[in-house]
């Protein structure tokens, strides 16, 4: 009686440490991020983090570059108190939102998509993205060119712009030339659009945690994205 007692009691306490595995590893399953990102490859952080960032953008989007250009002047603050100090899993989608869905089918906006997702697909991705927004800001923005709706216009760009801007980063021209007019990026690229399309309005747009928003103006700067950054913070 008393070993089909011993018996008993070992089975119980093997059930209730069986349950609590099971817990604790829901629990930690559930503050993984993994399930939420589109790609590992275009993020920054820990993918556990307490705080999950996703910043909905397009390179022809002057606003949204004014947005990613002052996190890349202020990138030591940004680590050290958002990315580090905040916990925070940080995610940029880059669509051709403007050429599927603005006003007006803009080449540079499905160049700059394609462009990225070719160079993602190379592990490129944050080269190219910041060497395009310092590109599109010595070349056009710095100048007044494409920085807004009523300022002039950017005219005459060509594929070969975005080309240019893997070479600055190490990639093969040719082999970044034929990525990008390749039927399956393009397929890639309007589905990850359309995706991006349920959630947005308009670019840029951001989901911080339970903060949502739309657009960034031309003039902010720094301290304006800290606010944004605050916003959806869960501390």
């Amino acid at each position: 009686m008393k070993a089909k007692k011993v018996i008993r009691i070992v089975a119980l306490v093997l059930i209730g440490a069986v349950i609590l595995a099971l817990i604790v590893f829901s629990s930690l399953k559930g503050s993984s991020n993994e399930e939420k990102v589109w790609d590992a490859r275009t993020t920054i952080g820990e993918m556990n983090a307490k705080n999950y960032y996703v910043m909905y953008t397009d390179l022809a989007c002057p606003y949204c570059s004014v947005f990613s250009r002052s996190i890349m002047e202020n990138e030591e603050e940004f680590k050290r108190d958002y990315i580090e100090g905040e916990h925070i899993l940080f995610e940029v989608r880059v669509t051709d939102f403007l050429y599927e869905y603005g006003e007006h089918r803009t080449g540079m906006s499905r160049w700059g998509a394609t462009g990225t997702y070719c160079a993602t697909q190379k592990d490129k991705f944050w080269d190219y993205y910041h060497q395009a927004l310092k590109s599109l800001w010595e070349d056009y923005h710095s100048k007044g060119i494409g920085t807004s709706k009523t300022a002039p216009q950017i005219e005459g760009m060509t594929k070969d712009y975005w080309v240019t801007i893997g070479e600055k980063v190490g990639m093969d021209g040719a082999e970044l030339a034929s990525c990008m007019d390749s039927g399956e990026t393009a397929e890639a690229v309007e589905k990850m659009t359309a995706k991006a399309a349920k959630a947005v309005d308009g670019m840029p747009y951001f989901a911080f945690n339970n903060f949502k928003t739309g657009g960034f103006n031309d003039t902010w700067g720094w301290d304006y994205v800290k606010q944004y950054l605050d916003a959806g913070l869960k501390r």
